[in-house]
């Protein structure tokens, strides 16, 4: 599978990278309007969401709008992500992998999130996620118990329309989201929270 992943990675990476600052904004702010309107972000109290690197879809409209309050933003604490609340004039540093990371601030558990928003490089119909290589998310995600019941939050991925696949190679770690959000729209797992 490794291959398969890698070889995935590197054309959704070149794809990206090939986008114009303002088609990322574009699609950064179709994004964050879709979110905006999606119940389980609009009527959470917490949502973890991140900071754009290597193309990924900015989400500067959500960060920076009238619920900043509500997002936390992740930073790298060993094998693990922290989130950190958001605030206006946050200082900001280049942490693992030049990821600009939250200097300081008040760090939010995992668990106490209602959505979490997952950057990824390519996902398919059944909302499998294909991220970085790292396996931070999955990691994350995976420390959460399982089902609607257990108040877990929703995974939601955060993509560019053309990374959907026919299939995204997985392994036996990998974590499933229950939607992912686009810019031409947002497509929900069958089996997933938001379903």
């Amino acid at each position: 599978m490794s291959d398969a992943k890698a070889r995935l990675r590197a054309e959704m990476r070149s794809r990206r990278a090939r986008l114009s600052p303002a088609a990322a904004a574009s699609a950064g702010a179709a994004v964050s309007r879709r979110l905006e309107a999606l119940p389980a972000v609009a009527g959470a109290r917490r949502v973890a969401a991140y900071r754009a690197v290597r193309g990924e879809i900015p989400l500067d409209a959500l960060l920076d709008g009238p619920r900043r309050e509500a997002f936390t933003v992740p930073r790298v604490v060993g094998d693990d992500l922290e989130f950190v609340a958001w605030c206006e004039g946050q200082s900001f540093a280049p942490g693992s992998f030049g990821i600009p990371e939250p200097v300081d601030g008040e760090a939010v558990a995992f668990a106490d999130h209602d959505a979490v928003l997952v950057p990824l490089t390519a996902f398919d119909g059944r909302c499998r996620r294909l991220g970085q290589g790292g396996g931070f998310y999955d990691r994350a995600l995976a420390s959460l118990p399982s089902g609607a019941a257990t108040g877990r939050p929703a995974a939601i991925g955060v993509a560019y329309s053309f990374q959907q696949v026919a299939r995204v190679p997985e392994d036996r770690w990998d974590v499933p989201l229950d939607a992912v959000a686009t810019d031409a729209g947002i497509v929900i797992a069958d089996r997933g929270l938001l379903a």
